[in-house]
C-alpha cells in the first residue's frame, strides 16, 4: 500500500518510524525484569534456525500506525514500574483529530475523477502527499490511487468496508473503469455471486485482489484458516427480525441470502417514500 510509482516512499511522515509515526514489531522490547529476554527486541524468526516464534503470524504480527491510535502517557512511561498505560492522562497531552481537511480533499479528488477530471483529481491527491513530506507525487490517478490514498490518511477514520462499498456504487454510477480496467453495470454489480475474479463489485475486487479472501488455505498456527468471501457479500443480510417487525409493508433482503426475492417493490425516488409514509399515518 505505501507503494508510489512502484517505489516505497521514505518521505512519507505517515510511515515513518525514524520520527516514531509509524510502529514496527521489530521495535518492540520485553519488559519482563524477569524474562531472559528482558531488554531485546521481538523476534519474527528464530535467528539461528530461522524457526517462525510467532503463534499467528496473520493477526498477532502486523505494524501499526502510531500517531493514530497511541496517545503517550509520559507520567506512566517515566515510571518504570508502571503497568498500566491509559494514554494523555494525568497532566499529559496529546493531540486527537476532530475535522480532517484532508478528508475534504480527497472527496473532491474521488468526485473529480468520476466526472472524467483524473488531472484535477491529481492535484488534490497530491495535495494530501505534500503535507505528508512524501517524495513520490503521482502523474495522474485512478480510483485505486485514490482509494490508496484513503487508506494511507484516514486509517481508523472511516469503516473501510463501508467506504468501499460506497465507492462500488459510485463507480457503477459514473460508468468509470477501476484499476484494472472493470467497468461496472449500475443494475448488477451488487447482484451477482460466486467466488472467481470475474465481474462482481469494486468491494470484492479490492478484498480479493488486496486481500486475503479466496486465496486457498493460509496457514495461521497453529491451523490454516481458508479465508472466503462471496460476490453478493458486498451487503451483509437484512436481519430476519427486522423484516418480520416490518409489518406495514415486505421489507426487502439483500441478494444472495435467504429470503431474497426480486419481486419485492422498492422505492425509486425519495418523493415515493414521503407519500407512502403519509398513506400509513
Amino acid at each position: 500500500m505505501w507503494h508510489v510509482n512502484g517505489q516505497d516512499d521514505q518521505g512519507d511522515l505517515r510511515h515513518n518510524s525514524t520520527v516514531g509515526n509509524w510502529g514496527r514489531m521489530d521495535s518492540i522490547k520485553y519488559n519482563d525484569p524477569s524474562s531472559a529476554w528482558f531488554g531485546k527486541n521481538l523476534l519474527f524468526r528464530h535467528p539461528t534456525t530461522g524457526a517462525l516464534l510467532c503463534t499467528d503470524s496473520l493477526r498477532v504480527w502486523f505494524d501499526w500506525p502510531q500517531y493514530k491510535i497511541y496517545l503517550q502517557d509520559v507520567v506512566a512511561e517515566a515510571n518504570l514500574g508502571a503497568n498500566q498505560f491509559n494514554g494523555a492522562t494525568n497532566g499529559s497531552n496529546a493531540d486527537w483529530y476532530l475535522y480532517r481537511l484532508a478528508e475534504a480533499y480527497l472527496l473532491r479528488a474521488e468526485a473529480k475523477f468520476y466526472l472524467g477530471d483524473a488531472a484535477g483529481a491529481t492535484v488534490d491527491v497530491n495535495e494530501i502527499r505534500k503535507r505528508a513530506g512524501c517524495t513520490q507525487l503521482y502523474t495522474i490517478v485512478n480510483i485505486g490511487d485514490i482509494m490508496n490514498e484513503r487508506a494511507r490518511e484516514l486509517y481508523l477514520e472511516e469503516w473501510r468496508h463501508m467506504e468501499l462499498s460506497r465507492v462500488s456504487y459510485c463507480l457503477a454510477l459514473s460508468g468509470k473503469a477501476d484499476e484494472w480496467g472493470n467497468v461496472y453495470n449500475l443494475n448488477t454489480y451488487d447482484e451477482q455471486d460466486g467466488t472467481d475474479l470475474s465481474g462482481g463489485s469494486y468491494w470484492y475486487q479490492r478484498v480479493v485482489r488486496y486481500g486475503m479472501y479466496n486465496k486457498g488455505e493460509i496457514s495461521v498456527r497453529p491451523r490454516t484458516i481458508n479465508y472466503r468471501m462471496d460476490k453478493h457479500n458486498l451487503y451483509w443480510p437484512i436481519p430476519n427480525a427486522a423484516i418480520t417487525a416490518n409489518n406495514k409493508g415486505k421489507l426487502s433482503q439483500n441478494f444472495g441470502y435467504d429470503g431474497y426475492d426480486a419481486a419485492t417493490p422498492k422505492w425509486e425516488a425519495w418523493q415515493e417514500a414521503v407519500a407512502d409514509e403519509d398513506k400509513t399515518e
